[in-house]
């Protein structure tokens, strides 16, 4: 419990610090600087520039800031489907309970990474960064849901022979109130689900961006940050260009410490 409040207290704090740099005066992930193409660290720019002299630091909270949003807001749309989905199958009639764990096992053995590059290469080239963003989060929230559902499964599963369900029954219970009484009672599996699916999602939005099929520019994203790395002479050039990196692993690590918790 000490390590997840810990975590969670310097995940804070980053996400605090990131806002409080994005919102500064002046501050925009966007605005070049001809002028201080990869230039070092300086007073104007404490964690130096990119190869089109956009401010690093500012890009690097916004892209952390921007990834935890999408990733909860993916992960919270992944869980609800999640509980919906599992609570039915379990409570509902056997052959729902079936096609629905077919379905689920079916999504969990295709490649997830190559489906996410399916469905966003189909999209066009002139959809804005906004739109990239969004699209990008949905599809992830879209194909995160069956492991989840899964584990609410089997989790509805063993409610289903407990003495208060029973009364239930008798009491008339029926349907979709049987599934709406038991949604409370699966918070405490739901929550590390939740809790789970962010790091998850965080990873897989970089991966996609790395291969250019994340977010759009000019929005910043770890994957788009990450691309920096292929190019050995921007390497040479500034040591800066791995912050992103490792802001990304220390971010990944606190999340996993407050899920792992959990």
């Amino acid at each position: 419990m000490k390590l997840k409040c810990a975590a969670a207290c310097v995940l804070a704090m980053l996400i605090l610090v990131a806002a409080v740099i994005v919102a500064a005066p002046g501050a925009s992930y966007a605005n070049q600087d001809r002028e201080s193409l990869l230039a070092p660290a300086s007073t104007r720019h404490p964690a130096g520039t990119d190869a089109l002299g956009r401010d690093r630091l500012v890009r690097v909270s916004a892209a952390l800031l921007l990834s935890l949003a999408g990733s909860v807001a993916a992960s919270a749309v992944t869980t609800a489907a999640a509980a919906g989905v599992g609570a039915l199958a379990a409570f509902g009639p056997a052959t729902v309970g079936w096609t629905a764990m077919l379905l689920c096992d079916v999504f969990l053995a295709l490649p997830w990474l190559f489906l996410l590059m399916m469905v966003r290469s189909a999209l066009p080239l002139t959809t804005s960064p906004a739109n990239s963003a969004a699209i990008t989060f949905l599809v992830l929230a879209a194909l995160g849901w069956p492991a989840c559902a899964r584990a609410v499964y089997r989790g509805a599963l063993s409610l289903k022979t407990t003495e208060w369900m029973l009364y239930a029954r008798a009491g008339g219970l029926r349907g979709g109130q049987i599934v709406r009484s038991v949604i409370p009672n699966l918070v405490p599996l739901l929550l590390p689900q939740f809790l789970i699916s962010i790091p998850a999602f965080v990873m897989a939005e970089a991966n996609l961006g790395a291969l250019g099929l994340g977010v759009g520019e000019p929005l910043p994203s770890w994957g788009g940050m990450l691309l920096e790395l292929d190019n050995s002479a921007m390497l040479f050039d500034t040591r800066w260009v791995y912050f992103p990196v490792a802001l990304l692993v220390i971010v990944l690590l606190l999340l996993e410490a407050v899920a792992g918790e959990a």
